[in-house]
């Protein structure tokens, strides 16, 4: 059987979000957002079709 290993984990604990225990995709850990988890409440929320990722774009000035 294989495992993974987080690279910020020290002895049960994170080194990314002081004082908490090892909890991957906990917010704060470098997996959040970036992976589907089984467990849903690790997950980011899921845009809906009328939501837009807010960027500013240069505006042409004519």
């Amino acid at each position: 059987m294989s495992g993974w290993g987080c690279p910020h984990e020290a002895n049960g604990t994170c080194q990314r979000v002081m004082g908490r225990t090892c909890d991957p995709g906990m917010k704060g850990c470098i997996l959040f957002g970036r992976f589907l988890f089984s467990n849903p409440s690790k997950n980011r929320p899921s845009r809906t079709a009328g939501q837009e990722r807010k960027t500013s774009l240069p505006q042409d000035e004519n």
